[in-house]
């Protein structure tokens, strides 16, 4: 199993280096839009996992041990609710 894949790898990892060393420079620039956009896309990950985490906060403290979850109440338990009145579709 190893073997296949130290085989395969060896080959693409050589033509990487040698494609890597036969590269020229690119006489290239970023403008303010390009800037910006890195900048969004940066800034809206960061966002995006502070918000992921505050969310699993609880449930990743819990796991780790550090919190118990909280006992139920007797309001939060799923009990029939009973109709005082007759439904009008019936």
């Amino acid at each position: 199993m190893h073997v296949r894949f130290f085989s395969r790898l060896f080959p693409l990892s050589l033509s990487t280096l040698f494609l890597g060393m036969s590269a020229s420079g690119a006489h290239a620039y970023l403008d303010a839009g390009t800037g910006s956009m890195i900048l969004q896309v940066l800034l809206g990950g960061i966002a995006g996992l502070l918000i992921a985490g505050r969310l699993y906060w609880h449930k990743f403290l819990s796991l780790v041990g550090l919190r118990r979850d909280p006992p139920q109440t007797d309001e939060a338990k799923d009990e029939p609710v009973v109709e005082s009145q007759p439904r009008a579709d019936r």
